[in-house]
C-alpha cells in the first residue's frame, strides 16, 4: 500500500515537473520553429536532454521536417537499464513510455495568433521518472522479507518446542501401547505439560484405553460365549473363502467331517467334502459361481462315516477383500423327515397291515385317467360278524387274523392297482384299466369279486387253531370322468350291503336301481336332519301289563316322526337312524321328552310305585364315552329318579363291547336305571354272556310269540326262555301279544309281563295318561 501511495505521489510530481519543463521550453521551441533556426532548436533540445526521463525529444516544423532531435537509445532497450528488470511486471501497472506532442503556435509569440508553426514531440520514460519509487519499494520489500523470514524462523522454533516435539513424544508413547493386550494400560503425562491441552489429550487417551480394555474384555467374553454357542450347537456351521478353503468351523461341522476344529481350518473343501459327498461339493461350487446371494434347500448328504443324513442347509454369500466367501449352516433334519415320512405313512397306510388306507384310496380314485372311456373295478369286502371274533376271542386274535388276511390279499392280488384296508374289517381292491367294453368289464368285475370272496373264505391258521372267515362283497364298475371317489365307494358300499341283506358271504354287482336307493337314503338323512331342527320326533307309549294282576306296571316309549301332516312309519327311518350318528342326538331328545313326561305325571301323583318307562338305546348311544354323563344330566335337568327308567338294549348292542357295556350298565344301575335285553332269541349270544350281563328283564321277540299256539317248536323255545329267565332271576316280557289264546298260553307258564296289541297299540302320552295311569285293571 505504501508503494502505491509513493508511486501515485511521485507520478504527480513527475507530471508537474515535466509540464513545467515543457512550458518553459515551449516558447523557445516555438520561436525556433517560427524563425526556422535549427541551432535554436538544437539548443532547446540540448536543454531538454539534461532530464534523464526524456527518452526522445524532437522539434518538427510545419512541413514535418525534424529541425532537431534527441534520443536515448539505452532507455529504449530494456535490457540495458538495470532498473527495468521488473518491466514485465511493472508494465501491467505503468507503461514503459508515454508519448506527448506539443503544438508550437503563434500564441507563444503573439497573443491572439493561433497559427501552428510546428510541433515538439516528447517521449517520456516512465520507469526512469519513477525509478526512485522503485528503489524504495525494493528496499521496503527486502526489509519486510528479511523480517518475515526471521519471524517465521522464530515461530518455527517456538512451534517445534511447544507443539511438535511434545506431539512427537506423545505419538511415541501412543505407539508403545500394546494393542494385543486386554489389560488396562496408561500413558504418562509429558513433563511440563501436566496442566495444558496435552494433559487433556493424555487424560482422554487414558480414558479411551480404559474403555477399549473394558470393551476387549467384553468382546473376549462374547467371543468365548459365541465360540461356546457355536461349538455346542447341534447345527453344522462353517465358512469357506473364495478358494473354497475352510475359514472357520464349529465343533459339530468338524466332527461331521472327521476333523478337529484346528485341523479343519485352512483345508480345502475339495479335500474334506468332495471325497465323501461329491454332490454337496458340486452344489457349493455351483452356488459360488451363481449370482444368487442366498440358497436354502434340504439336501441328502454323507458324513465322514458314510452315513446318509438329510440336512436343511443355508448358503449365504458375502464379500471379502479377496472375493466372495460362503457361510454354510446345516441342521440335521433326518429324524424330522423320518417322522414326516412316518406321519405320511400313517396318513396313507394302515398301521396294522401296512396296506393303503382310505386317504390313499381317495388319492388314487381322484387321479385323472389317461383314457376316460375305460372301465375300472372297485370291490369292497366286509368281513361277516367279525365283531363277534373280537368279543369272543379277544382283539389280539382279531388283529392277527386281519394281518394274516392282509398278507394273503397283498400276495394274491398283487396284479391289481390297489389293495387297501378301509376299516376294521373292510377291504378294498381296485383295478383301474379293465376294458372299454361294458360286457368284458362286467365279467371281469364278477370274477374279481368272487375271487376275493373265495380268498377270504380260506382258513387262516394262528398257532394251533384255524379260523374261517366269510365276507359280504360289493362290486362296482366306474369311469373316472363320470364318478368321483365318494360316489365309487358309496356305490360299492351299497352293493356290499345288498350282499349282507342277501344272507352274507356272497357277491353283489352294483346296479343303477341301487343308486336310486342310495339317493333315497341320502334324502332320508337330509329329512331327518330337518326333522331334528323342526323338532318333529316324538314318542308314543305302549302299556306293559302284569299277567297276574292285569295292571299296567310300565310302558315302552316308542319313537315316531310327524313330517308335516304325515306320520312316517318307523320301518322307514328307524333302521337307517340306528346306523347313523344322528341317532345319538335324536335319542337324547326322546329321552328328554320321556323324562319331562315322567316329571309332569310324578308331580301330579299319577305314577304308582315301581312304574317304569322303557326307552330303547342304540349301539351308537351306548358306545359314547359320555353316555353316562348325558343320562345323569337329563335326569338332573328334569329332577327325575332313575328308578322310573328302563333302558332296552339288543343282544348285538350288549355284545359289541362286552366289558364297556357291563361297566356302563353297572354305573347306570347305581342311579336306579333298569335294563332289559330286547329281542331275545334272535341274536347269537351265548348263555355265558347272558349270565354276565347285569340286566333285569328278558323280552321275548314277537316272532316267537306269534306261533306259540300253532308251532310246537316255537312253543318249546318260548317255554325254555321263560324257564331260563326264572333261573337267572330275571323278569320275562312277552312282546307282540295279540290274541287271547296267546295270553292264556303265556299265563299257564308263569308270572310274566305282556306287551302287545291285545291290550293296546302305542298311543299318545296324554291318552295313555287318561286311560292307564291310576287304573286298577287294564280295560281293553
Amino acid at each position: 500500500m505504501q508503494t502505491i501511495f509513493d508511486f501515485r505521489q511521485r507520478q504527480a510530481e513527475v507530471s508537474q515537473t515535466i509540464e513545467s519543463i515543457v512550458t518553459a521550453a515551449k516558447g523557445s521551441a516555438s520561436n525556433a520553429v517560427y524563425l526556422l533556426e535549427d541551432r535554436m532548436a538544437e539548443q532547446v533540445i540540448n536543454g531538454l536532454s539534461y532530464f534523464d526521463f526524456f527518452s526522445y525529444v524532437a522539434i518538427i516544423d510545419d512541413q514535418n521536417k525534424v529541425m532537431a532531435d534527441f534520443s536515448r537509445q539505452e532507455n529504449l532497450d530494456e535490457t540495458t537499464n538495470p532498473t527495468l528488470t521488473y518491466n514485465s511486471v511493472l508494465n501491467l501497472v505503468v507503461p514503459n513510455f508515454t508519448r506527448s506532442t506539443v503544438e508550437l503556435s503563434g500564441e507563444m509569440l503573439s497573443p491572439g495568433q493561433n497559427s501552428s508553426y510546428g510541433k515538439m514531440v516528447l517521449v517520456i520514460d516512465n520507469h526512469v521518472a519513477l525509478s526512485g519509487v522503485y528503489e524504495r519499494a525494493i528496499r521496503a520489500f527486502a526489509i519486510a522479507l528479511g523480517g518475515y523470514i526471521l519471524l517465521t524462523l522464530a515461530l518455527s522454533i517456538l512451534y517445534h518446542l511447544t507443539l511438535a516435539a511434545p506431539l512427537t513424544r506423545l505419538s511415541d508413547r501412543f505407539q508403545r501401547v500394546n494393542t494385543k493386550s486386554i489389560a488396562t494400560q496408561k500413558i504418562n503425562h509429558l513433563v511440563g505439560h501436566e496442566r495444558d491441552e496435552f494433559s487433556l489429550i493424555v487424560n482422554a487417551a487414558n480414558d479411551m484405553l480404559s474403555r477399549i480394555s473394558t470393551g476387549q474384555v467384553l468382546l473376549t467374553e462374547r467371543s468365548q460365549r459365541f465360540r461356546l454357542i457355536l461349538d455346542t450347537a447341534p447345527a453344522l456351521i462353517f465358512s469357506l473363502d473364495s478358494n473354497l478353503n475352510f475359514v472357520f468351523a464349529n465343533k459339530a461341522a468338524a466332527t461331521f467331517y472327521g476333523y478337529s476344529i484346528y485341523e479343519l481350518k485352512g483345508r480345502s473343501a475339495d479335500e474334506v467334502i468332495k471325497p465323501i459327498d461329491a454332490d454337496l461339493s458340486d452344489a457349493i461350487n455351483d452356488f459360488l459361481g451363481s449370482r444368487k446371494r442366498q440358497f436354502n434347500h434340504t439336501l441328502p448328504v454323507k458324513n465322514a462315516s458314510n452315513v446318509d443324513c438329510h440336512m436343511e442347509m443355508a448358503f449365504v454369500k458375502f464379500k471379502t477383500p479377496d472375493g466372495h466367501s460362503i457361510l454354510i449352516t446345516a441342521s440335521d433334519v433326518t429324524k424330522r423327515i423320518q417322522a414326516e415320512e412316518k406321519i405320511e405313512s400313517l396318513a396313507y397306510f394302515d398301521p396294522l397291515t401296512n396296506l393303503p388306507n382310505r386317504n390313499k384310496v381317495y388319492d388314487v380314485l381322484n387321479e385323472s385317467s389317461v383314457n376316460d372311456d375305460i372301465y375300472g373295478i372297485a370291490v369292497i369286502a366286509d368281513l361277516d360278524q367279525f365283531k363277534r371274533i373280537n368279543d369272543t376271542l379277544s382283539h389280539s386274535v382279531g388283529d392277527q387274523l386281519i394281518v394274516k388276511l392282509a398278507s394273503r390279499l397283498r400276495k394274491e392280488f398283487s396284479f391289481l392297482d390297489l389293495v387297501a384296508r378301509l376299516g376294521a374289517d373292510e377291504f378294498l381292491c381296485i383295478e383301474e384299466n379293465v376294458s372299454t367294453e361294458l360286457e368284458v368289464a362286467t365279467n371281469s368285475a364278477e370274477v374279481l369279486g368272487e375271487r376275493l370272496r373265495v380268498c377270504i373264505n380260506k382258513e387262516i391258521e394262528i398257532g394251533l387253531h384255524s379260523y374261517a372267515l366269510t365276507a359280504s362283497v360289493g362290486v362296482v364298475l366306474f369311469k373316472k370322468d363320470r364318478f368321483n371317489a365318494d360316489q365309487i365307494l358309496q356305490y360299492a358300499d351299497t352293493a356290499m350291503y345288498e350282499s349282507k341283506k342277501a344272507g352274507r358271504n356272497c357277491v353283489t354287482l352294483f346296479k343303477d336301481e341301487m343308486a336310486t336307493q342310495a339317493a333315497e337314503l341320502l334324502k332320508l338323512e337330509r329329512d331327518i336332519m330337518k326333522a331334528m331342527f323342526r323338532d318333529e320326533f316324538y314318542f308314543v307309549l305302549q302299556p306293559i301289563v302284569d299277567s297276574i294282576s292285569q295292571k299296567v306296571v310300565g310302558a315302552e316309549a316308542l319313537m315316531r316322526w310327524r313330517k308335516g301332516d304325515e306320520i312316517i312309519s318307523p320301518v322307514e327311518f328307524i333302521p337307517f337312524l340306528e346306523e347313523s350318528a344322528l341317532i345319538v342326538d335324536v335319542g337324547e331328545r326322546i329321552l328328554n321328552k320321556v323324562c319331562a313326561f315322567i316329571a309332569d305325571t310324578k308331580g301330579r301323583d299319577l305314577l304308582s310305585d315301581g312304574f317304569r318307562f322303557a326307552v330303547n338305546i342304540s349301539a351308537k348311544q351306548l358306545a359314547r364315552t359320555d353316555f353316562i354323563e348325558t343320562v345323569s344330566r337329563v335326569l338332573t335337568k328334569h329332577n327325575v329318579d332313575g328308578k322310573y327308567l328302563d333302558f332296552e338294549i339288543t343282544e348285538s348292542v350288549a355284545l359289541n363291547n362286552m366289558e364297556d357295556t357291563i361297566s356302563k350298565i353297572l354305573s347306570l344301575k347305581k342311579m336306579g336305571v333298569g335294563f332289559s335285553l330286547d329281542d331275545f332269541g334272535t341274536g347269537f349270544s351265548s348263555l355265558s354272556h347272558l349270565k354276565d350281563l347285569p340286566v333285569d328283564k328278558l323280552k321275548i321277540d314277537r316272532s316267537f310269540i306269534n306261533d306259540i299256539t300253532l308251532d310246537k317248536q316255537d312253543e318249546n323255545l318260548v317255554r325254555s326262555i321263560i324257564q331260563l329267565s326264572k333261573n337267572l332271576g330275571l323278569t320275562t316280557v312277552a312282546e307282540g301279544v295279540e290274541t287271547e289264546a296267546q295270553v292264556e298260553w303265556l299265563m299257564l307258564n308263569g308270572d310274566i309281563l305282556f306287551q302287545g296289541y291285545y291290550y293296546s297299540k302305542p298311543i299318545d302320552p296324554l291318552k295313555f295318561e287318561r286311560k292307564y295311569l291310576n287304573q286298577e285293571v287294564v280295560t281293553k
